[in-house]
C-alpha cells in the first residue's frame, strides 16, 4: 500500500532533546532537595509531558497534586531557559525529510511537549523544511496516545490513516499510532531500547532514519 503522508514524534524521534530536559528537570530535583536522575533513567522518564515527567521524577512522598503542580511551574520555568542545551538533530534525519519533500510526501509532527516550544524547536532546527503542521500539547486538546491530533493532520493532508505512517520512540506513539489505525514504525535511535519498543508492541523498528525509505512503498 503506497504511503500518502509521514507524522513523527519529536523528542527522540526527529531531535535529540534529552540533555535539556534532564538538565532542567534535575536542578528543579535539586532545588527541591530531591536525588537527580541519570540521562539514561530520564529517556524512560519522558514521553507523556511535563506533568508525568515530574510525578515520575519526585519522591513517591512528594506527588500531591499541589506540590506536583509547583514542580511542573520550576520545570517550565527552568526548560524555558535551558530547552536547547546540547539539542541537535539525529544522524540522517534530514536526509529523510529530503527524501520525503522530493517525493511530493507531506509530512507532519505530533509531540506532548507544549506546542509552543515544538514549535521553536522545528524552526530553530529545521526550517529549511516545509512541515504540514507542528501540533503538540495546547489547552482543551488531547495528548497521546489520544489519536485526535494525528487523525485530525491526516485529514488535514488529505490521506487516509492506513495510508499515513506514525514514526515515534515511545509507547505512547505506538499506543497513538495503533488507534489512529496509521502504520506503526518505532525508531530504535531514540529513548526507548529496541527491547523497551518490542515488549511495547512495536510492529516494525527501524535503526536509521533512511531506513524508513524501504516502508513508504
Amino acid at each position: 500500500m503506497k504511503v500518502e503522508a509521514v507524522i513523527f514524534d519529536l523528542d527522540g524521534t526527529l531531535i535529540d532533546s534529552i540533555g535539556g530536559i534532564a538538565f532542567a528537570l534535575n536542578r528543579v530535583l535539586t532545588e527541591n532537595g530531591f536525588p537527580v536522575h541519570s540521562i539514561e533513567t530520564c529517556k524512560q522518564l519522558v514521553g507523556n509531558g511535563f506533568v508525568d515527567l515530574v510525578r515520575r521524577a519526585v519522591p513517591e512522598e512528594h506527588r500531591s497534586e499541589a506540590e506536583i503542580q509547583r514542580y511542573v511551574s520550576q520545570l517550565r520555568a527552568e526548560y524555558d531557559r535551558h530547552w536547547d542545551y546540547g539539542m541537535r538533530v539525529y544522524d540522517g534525519i534530514e536526509d529523510l525529510l529530503v527524501h520525503l519533500q522530493s517525493r511530493g510526501i507531506p509530512f507532519a509532527v505530533d509531540t506532548n511537549k507544549d506546542e509552543g516550544v515544538a514549535r521553536r524547536i522545528v524552526e530553530r532546527y529545521l526550517s529549511r523544511f516545509k512541515f504540514f503542521r507542528v501540533s503538540g500539547t495546547t489547552p482543551g486538546m488531547p495528548k497521546k496516545p489520544d489519536p485526535a491530533r494525528a487523525l485530525d493532520m491526516a485529514a488535514g493532508m488529505g490521506v487516509t490513516p492506513r495510508r499515513c505512517i506514525y514514526l515515534g520512540d515511545s509507547e505512547v506513539d505506538i499506543m497513538t499510532a495503533k488507534k489512529a489505525g496509521m502504520i506503526q514504525i518505532s525508531a530504535a535511535w531514540g529513548f526507548r531500547s529496541p527491547d523497551d519498543l518490542c515488549r511495547a508492541g512495536a510492529e516494525r523498528i527501524i535503526h536509521k532514519p533512511m531506513d524508513l525509505v524501504s516502508c513508504l512503498e
